[in-house]
């Protein structure tokens, strides 16, 4: 059976990390780098470390982009 990533180096699809996360906000084209959208934070847009960091508040994103 073959192993699918996402696409973004090692990551798999089921991995608990801000890439597969619904609330990652990709502002890299405007110098923002990653952010954390998730309304629940206490700092809106909060700076994401990388896209293997996780958090407490991580929820599964609905769709993954291939």
């Amino acid at each position: 059976m073959k192993n699918e990533t996402t696409g973004f180096g090692d990551i798999k699809p089921e991995d608990k990390v801000c890439y597969n996360c619904e609330h990652l906000a990709w502002m890299i084209g405007i110098g923002q780098g990653l952010r954390c959208a998730n309304p629940n934070k206490e700092k809106k847009l909060e700076m994401i470390p990388g896209s293997r960091h996780t958090c407490e508040l991580f929820e599964k994103k609905t769709k993954l982009e291939k």
